[in-house]
């Protein structure tokens, strides 16, 4: 009886995700917004927003960022984060938004 209870709970949860994953999908583009809400900023740095975390480095379009040499990068990163790094920041970032996203 307790097997088939966690089954269709479990049946139930794949559904969701895959539903969730679906509209994912049909999003045209995730942004630095989606991906490091305020949420996110205030937990792992001393900002409010990614706009405010990437003011230092002259950061304003996506062209700035990708002119960003990556040892100031980096050495922002380790100086006003929790993070030793930018992978170690896009990951969690990524981790937390597909988690939200998903339903996880």
């Amino acid at each position: 009886m307790s097997f088939r209870k966690n089954n269709i709970k479990l049946e139930n949860q794949l559904s969701l995700i895959c539903s969730n994953a679906g509209k994912l999908s049909d999003k045209a583009e995730i942004t630095f917004d989606d991906l490091f809400p305020e949420t996110f900023m205030k937990i792992h740095t001393q900002c409010n927003s990614i706009e405010e975390f990437m003011a230092p480095l002259g950061v304003e379009t996506n062209e700035d960022f990708e002119n960003v040499p990556d040892d100031k990068l980096e050495e922002h990163i380790q100086n006003n984060t929790n993070f030793s790094n930018w992978k170690d920041m896009k990951h969690s970032a990524w981790s937390d938004f597909l988690s939200e996203q998903l339903g996880f």
